[in-house]
């Protein structure tokens, strides 16, 4: 039975639009030239509509000014704000006359205005009007669309401009975050005390989650490069981590299903090196093993630490952590003659006694390199006798600070 609107009961238009503002949006501004001068539009009302033809559209009000003159160009050009484009934004909803001077843009083919740094640019004319109450829906025919910058859009949700976040960690730097760096700093003693005697980097890092770690405290040799920042995510993505999830069964089946593609030799092969890992106490890693895997690796981890991004990107971010297995695994031969190491990593157990990981890791990189067994086998040694230290600085002097930290939440068992 349906009901006619002649009878349907009057919806209240201030719960309308609170309820309606639950429902986040993405952020667009239609942008055209007419009589000569660039004009814009910004508008949270925009979607696909139509494969075959390619069909897109957004929803003018009928009284709005900007659209009485957008309406009359020849083509137009829609651009997907990025998530850090608040202010371009801001600056193009705004009536200011000289508001295009104020932002970066350039001319697309078809004569619109292209803004810079957007998500995407999507090219076409206006098809056709549909009437819908206050409100017009503008069908725009698509002659020609591309991905300009592949980051994460921003969303207009409850009245204000936000990003996405593909981590679930919307913030990475907040209260609970401090507790993670102020248990990474018991280690700092250890960590200055190995880098100045090895010549390497010497960083504690702290698990965030599930899904990653951060580096919270570093020291450096003296002929070493300042080249980490503290609070950079460092995702817990095979062959990434195995120290840190090793004594734990459950984080290691976390760890394995986050390995992009699905290979189930891969992920035998994980599971056995997690397992390696705790038997031997250390994991250890070799550029040398597929130097061109273990550059895009590096730059996949630069991208992954310092921005959000987007689901597709996120896929081929761990599709190249997971290319660099071949670095990753095995131990020290005392018999080697020439290792050449990239990092060594030991976990920092429970200060409680327990047998699994406190949520703390150390790791040394930035390592000499072509150093017989021996000596690789000794700074295993040394890392585990600090990490040994730490956990009795987080069962004593640091027990406030540990427990903070595991009550945040960001430690997982």
């Amino acid at each position: 039975m349906s009901t006619s609107s002649s009878t349907a009961p009057a919806v209240d238009q201030r719960a309308f639009r609170d309820v309606m503002g639950h429902y986040p949006t993405g952020v667009v501004v239609v942008t055209a030239v007419v009589d000569g001068a660039p004009i814009g539009m910004v508008v949270g009302t925009f979607n696909s509509v139509s494969l075959d033809p390619p069909l897109v559209s957004f929803m003018p009000m009928r009284t709005s000014e900007s659209y009485a003159k957008l309406r009359r160009a020849a083509s137009v050009c829609i651009n997907v704000f990025a998530h850090d484009q608040m202010q371009a934004c801001r600056t193009l909803a705004s009536k200011d006359p000289a508001k295009f001077e104020k932002v970066d843009w350039s001319f697309s083919p078809a004569g619109a205005p292209a803004i810079d740094g957007a998500v995407a640019h999507i090219h076409g004319r206006i098809h056709q009007e549909i009437e819908a109450g206050d409100h017009l829906i503008t069908l725009v025919a698509v002659d020609d669309l591309g991905i300009a910058r592949p980051v994460t859009p921003l969303l207009f949700f409850q009245g204000g401009y936000g990003g996405f976040s593909t981590t679930g960690l919307a913030a990475h730097v907040d209260e609970s975050l401090i507790s993670a760096v102020r248990v990474a700093e018991a280690a700092r003693p250890q960590l200055d005390a190995l880098a100045r005697r090895i010549g390497c980097t010497a960083a504690a890092l702290v698990q965030v989650g599930a899904v990653d770690q951060t580096i919270g405290a570093t020291s450096y040799g003296s002929d070493t490069d300042v080249d980490e920042r503290i609070g950079v995510r460092i995702p817990l993505i095979p062959p990434l981590g195995e120290a840190a999830v090793a004594w734990s069964p459950e984080q290691v089946e976390t760890w394995l299903g986050r390995i992009h593609p699905k290979d189930e030799d891969r992920i035998a092969r994980q599971r056995a090196a997690a397992a390696a890992v705790r038997a031997q106490g250390y994991a250890v890693s070799r550029a040398a093993a597929d130097p061109e895997a273990y550059a895009a690796l590096g730059e996949a981890l630069a991208e992954y630490g310092m921005s959000e991004l987007t689901p597709a990107r996120d896929r081929e971010v761990r599709a190249a952590i997971a290319a660099a297995d071949a670095c990753f695994g095995g131990a020290v031969d005392p018999a080697e003659t020439a290792a050449d190491l990239t990092s060594l990593v030991v976990p920092v157990l429970d200060p409680s006694g327990a047998d699994r990981n406190s949520g703390l890791v150390l790791r040394l990189a930035n390592l000499p390199q072509g150093v017989d067994g021996a000596t690789a086998l000794a700074w295993v040694g040394e890392l585990q006798a600090a990490a040994d230290a730490v956990r009795t600085t987080l069962a004593t002097t640091a027990a406030r600070d540990h427990a903070r930290y595991t009550q945040s939440g960001l430690r997982t068992a």
